[in-house]
């Protein structure tokens, strides 16, 4: 809960019923006992849509989210991954944390789009690890995930 501000989290009554699709993962991550975290996706045809990625707080900055993100990397070695942060803009009140946020997967292997998520609670901009940003495999991806109520564009 507190690696996402309230406004960036879906329910988690509609967390779980999306996760009924076959296509979404919702896994928590585990180093032997220990909770490291969890991720939620949908994959795709081409892309793996990775849209939380938590690390359990008292474990972060020990490198499990490049560990988990390797992970990912392997299962998906000929889908690129997606995610979306909050814009890196100076007016930001948390301007530190998205550029923090942004050097932190630009390090693990992810470029900026410049392709945009809007929705009712903003925009976010989409990253991802493939040479050419998928827009419509991350379109279809969200379509998929929400049963295609989520209501949302992607443009620049």
């Amino acid at each position: 809960m507190s690696a996402f501000p309230a406004s960036e989290r879906f329910s988690m009554p509609s967390l779980l019923t999306m996760a009924l699709r076959r296509s979404v993962k919702f896994h928590a991550i585990y180093d032997n006992d220990v909770f490291c975290g969890l991720t939620y996706y949908v994959e795709g045809k081409d892309t793996v849509y990775l849209t939380y990625l938590a690390v359990n707080k008292q474990l972060r900055g020990q490198g499990y989210g490049s560990k988990i993100l390797t992970l990912l990397e392997n299962r998906f070695p000929d889908k690129q991954i997606i995610i979306d942060i909050e814009p890196v803009v100076k007016s930001a009140k948390n301007y530190e944390q998205r550029v923090s946020r942004l050097r932190f997967y630009e390090r693990n292997g992810f470029h900026r789009t410049n392709q945009m998520l809007k929705d009712s609670d903003g925009e976010f901009e989409a990253l991802t690890t493939g040479k050419k940003f998928n827009k419509l495999g991350f379109i279809r991806d969200l379509k998929k995930m929400s049963f295609g109520f989520y209501q949302f564009k992607v443009e620049k």
